[in-house]
């Protein structure tokens, strides 16, 4: 049997078809890195040209040329794999009896790949309506970080702590994520404050617009402001509100107001929240 079969792979009309099948499969990968190379090269270009007209639209254009490249060279290998099989008998018949099997084995290949290709769909949806972008900051299920990858089955997300979160597109494209830079990267940071009745909320204002103000991290288009929103059995809750040019600077003004209040509060020595009890002396204004 063995001997049938060298004969068969040594037989000339089965070499030439190997020899055309490898030229074919060259020709596919040559095509795919050219491709890719050219693409890659007017994708830096136009992005390059666009920068100066926002980030997002630059963002918006890198996804889509993206994705687009990934369609392109996958449809290359795909038809390469296709005309190499049809040169061979064997797979003709392979071929012809699926067909005359289509109904069960369509079913079947159906159910199997239903999930791959929802996730393709999904990732062709996402890279042109947009909901998320290359660099975007988002939360998605309780987690804060950056889009760092579409691609067509999946989206990757860095996290702040430099995790890997990958996501099938299919499930990203029917989930709530939060979308930090959609359209403005800019955050408007909030700092609750609980304080005692007799603290001054004047110059805690005036401490605040001066820690804000001499932030880096500050974006200097928005005053800081200071609100009394609450009374509590025991404290008097103030609101301090600041903005910062994008999610991580806004976290670090946060954290800079926190411990420079603090500071501030010691050395003022003023009171924090505490405790009262009955006959206690109440300190005359």
């Amino acid at each position: 049997m063995w001997q049938t079969m060298v004969a068969r792979m040594l037989d000339p009309e089965f070499m030439a078809k190997v020899v055309s099948s490898l030229i074919i499969l060259a020709v596919a990968v040559l095509i795919a890195t050219v491709l890719n190379i050219l693409i890659k090269r007017w994708r830096r270009k136009v992005v390059g040209l666009l920068q100066g007209k926002g980030v997002e639209r630059a963002s918006a254009l890198e996804t889509q040329i993206t994705i687009i490249r990934r369609l392109f060279i996958a449809g290359i290998y795909f038809f390469a794999l296709m005309i190499i099989l049809l040169q061979f008998d064997a797979a003709r018949s392979i071929g012809a009896g699926l067909l005359a099997s289509a109904g069960l084995a369509g079913i079947i290949i159906g159910m199997a790949a239903q999930t791959t290709f929802s996730n393709i769909v999904a990732g062709v949806m996402i890279a042109f309506s947009q909901p998320v972008k290359l660099n975007d900051a988002v939360i998605f299920e309780g987690d804060f970080g950056w889009i760092e990858e579409i691609s067509l089955m999946h989206t990757i997300i860095k996290t702040w702590d430099n995790r890997r979160i990958v996501v099938p597109n299919g499930i990203l494209a029917n989930r709530v994520i939060q979308n930090w830079t959609m359209k403005d990267a800019s955050l408007l940071g909030i700092v609750m404050l609980y304080v005692d009745y007799y603290c001054d909320v004047d110059k805690v204002r005036n401490w605040v617009g001066e820690i804000v103000k001499g932030s880096q991290y500050w974006s200097k288009d928005s005053e800081p402001g200071i609100q009394v929103v609450d009374f509590t059995e025991r404290t008097m809750v103030l609101r301090i509100l600041a903005k910062a040019n994008d999610a991580p600077s806004t976290w670090n003004l946060r954290c800079e107001i926190r411990e420079k209040l603090i500071k501030k509060f010691k050395e003022a020595k003023l009171p924090l929240p505490r405790i009262r009890i009955e006959g206690e002396k109440i300190p005359q204004a």
